[in-house]
């Protein structure tokens, strides 16, 4: 009930370095989720922020003591599954227990929330330490408990009967009391435990029965050895290589953890992440980080945001102070235009944490109109009006450099040199809005653009090259590409089979071809509009997924389609009909196909006619072989 009221997120504030007299601070994100909350009743607070000076600063009864002035000594890190921070330090309530580390001798200074009702009693109770500079605020009346503030009102006087012996417990009666203030301080030894825990019930009335009441909830403080605060930890710490980034005055680089195994663009800089946390998943905040390159020039930044950070690049190392537990490195590439890799090696305090061998593409060398391989794009994904008289003209094309890498490219390459009905194509502007707009990367390999045709009067034969200025500005042309344009909706169609005949089991394959007025075959994308197709249930069934007018041509033959067929097992004719809308009116396509059993049948007739020849054959055998005895 606590959790749901969700205000602001606040960091924690973590301890990264203990030195005699003083500990310095750093704000960092929480370890794991945080759920940040107001201050409401029954609610635990422990102060996560240390104190400069080395001593805990504890919450002061004033109107103008704010909750974040409060600081601890000694806080690490609080452990629990869900960390639930809110102004001043971590909190628990809902009668739940969270757990924290904390190094010996540790004061932590906290605020402990009743009920907010006046007739119940409040304690708090601590084990492994005690208590001091313990105050208390009166909730002044219903407007105090109901404003959730935690000063501004009536200071409570303790008094003596209130605190335990040790000042172990303190314990306020039914007078109206709201709020429990003070400095828990840590005795145990590395190893051991302490807690500190509130209560609040009717049945709360003194020392004698502190703990009668309702468990609000408390924390188990775990103590560890101040060794490992600050000391770099191998499994909680990680390196991981992110996205290639272009060299710009913009852009933001990640903190994901992966490993990139894409080749770097021509240009582009090649990034690596590095977060490093102690024991207590705390982020460092001492100690050197510093990473060198094998070529080309490396650049370091405690700070995600690139541009003048990678431009400043002037060496092949690069040394960091840490502050916050992250960093990121940048290396450009070794030579500028050319495919290469660059090792880079990264060291925390001269001892090697992670090795990167990141690999670039060159500029372009070569590119390659791949013609036939369109065809595995779904059509009619495009909005350009330019293209509606030829349907979806789809060009897929491969671009590498010199070394044959697949290279990545920021924009799709122009038209060059179109002949015939190409002359004035562009490509689509389009660059990854759908299967007919795909810029290359180096990962996928190709890239797909779509040729917007002007809507003039030509058609016909055609040709067109791609071509692109790579970086060294040298223009690189494709292979000249042979193409037919069509012109205009289908004008007229052809439907033929095949074979003449079929056995039974065959596959039967039916193509239909379109044509525009002036011969040309239709474009790809071209539908079957007005398809009336009927081919005799009795010896046919359709398989691969039936034709419909919505089937568009070139999927398998340029300008046509393929319907496939399984043959039955039953001889005889069966008729077709294939009919489709066309510019100049032209009749269905029927006719019949005969369809016979692939064994051979052999009649009673043939049977006979072969005994007779047998037993001729015989008889004549016998002939010979009398007239061979009658001689001797």
């Amino acid at each position: 009930m606590f959790t749901s009221n969700i205000k602001k997120r606040i960091t924690t504030v973590a301890i990264t370095a203990v030195t005699a007299g003083f500990i310095s601070v750093v704000s960092v994100a929480p370890a794991n989720a945080a759920v940040v909350v107001s201050h409401e009743y029954g609610t635990l607070i422990l102060a996560n922020g240390s104190s400069i000076s080395g001593s805990a600063v504890p919450f002061a009864n004033a109107a103008a003591t704010d909750v974040n002035t409060m600081r601890s000594v000694g806080w690490v890190l609080d452990t629990s599954a869900t960390v639930n921070t809110t102004d001043g330090g971590n909190f628990v309530n809902g009668s739940g227990t969270k757990t924290a580390n904390v190094l010996p001798g540790a004061q932590i200074a906290f605020i402990a929330k009743g009920s907010g009702s006046t007739s119940e009693g409040t304690t708090v109770t601590v084990t492994g330490g005690a208590m001091s500079s313990l105050v208390a605020t009166n909730g002044g009346g219903a407007s105090g408990r109901t404003s959730g503030n935690l000063h501004g009102v009536t200071a409570y006087a303790l008094t003596a009967a209130m605190v335990s012996t040790g000042a172990t417990t303190v314990t306020i009666d039914n007078d109206g009391a709201e709020v429990i203030a003070g400095t828990f301080t840590v005795t145990g030894a590395v190893g051991t435990t302490a807690t500190i825990s509130i209560y609040s019930g009717d049945s709360i009335t003194g020392l004698s029965s502190a703990t009668a009441g309702t468990y609000l909830g408390g924390y188990v403080l775990t103590v560890v050895a101040a060794g490992t605060t600050g000391v770099y930890n191998a499994g909680n710490s990680y390196s991981y290589q992110q996205a290639c980034m272009n060299n710009a005055t913009t852009g933001t680089s990640g903190v994901l953890k992966f490993n990139t195994t894409s080749r770097c663009a021509d240009g582009t800089v090649g990034v690596v992440y590095v977060n490093l946390q102690d024991a207590y998943e705390v982020a460092l905040n001492s100690g050197t980080l510093t990473a060198s390159v094998s070529g080309g020039l490396v650049v370091g930044s405690q700070a995600s945001t690139t541009g003048s950070i990678i431009n400043s690049a002037s060496a092949a190392f690069s040394t960091l102070t840490m502050t916050g537990g992250q960093a990121w490195f940048y290396a450009k590439q070794p030579t500028a235009n050319t495919a290469g890799s660059s090792t880079m090696s990264i060291t925390y305090n001269g001892a090697p944490i992670g090795t990167f061998t990141i690999n670039w593409a060159g500029t372009v060398a070569s590119l390659v109109v791949n013609s036939t391989s369109c065809g595995i794009f779904s059509t009619n994904q495009l909005t350009d009006t330019q293209e509606g008289n030829v349907g979806d003209a789809c060009v897929n094309y491969t671009a590498k450099d010199a070394a044959g890498n697949n290279v990545t490219l920021s924009a799709q390459p122009a038209i060059e040199a179109a002949t015939g009905a190409l002359i004035g194509t562009t490509t689509s502007a389009l660059t990854a809005s759908s299967g007919y707009a795909v810029v290359q990367s180096s990962s996928l390999g190709y890239g797909v653009t779509t040729l917007l045709i002007p809507n003039n009067s030509l058609s016909g034969a055609s040709t067109y090259q791609l071509s692109l200025t790579n970086g060294a500005l040298v223009k690189v042309k494709s292979n000249v590409v042979n193409v037919t344009v069509s012109r205009g909706t289908t004008n007229s169609f052809t439907a033929s089979w095949d074979k003449a005949s079929y056995n039974f089991g065959d596959i039967a394959t039916l193509t239909i071809t379109l044509k525009d007025l002036y011969g040309n075959l239709m474009a790809n994308g071209t539908p079957l509009t007005g398809l009336d197709l009927s081919v005799n249930s009795g010896g046919f069934a359709s398989i691969g997924g039936a034709c419909t007018a919505a089937t568009t041509v070139g999927a398998v033959i340029p300008g046509a389609v393929t319907c496939k067929y399984s043959v039955l097992n039953t001889e005889g004719a069966y008729a077709f009909s294939a009919d489709l809308t066309t510019v100049t009116p032209q009749d269905a396509s029927i006719g019949t196909l005969p369809i016979k059993s692939s064994s051979t049948v052999v009649s009673n007739a043939d049977v006979l006619k072969s005994i007779v020849a047998l037993i001729a054959s015989i008889n004549k055998q016998i002939q010979a072989l009398q007239k061979l005895i009658l001689k001797r």
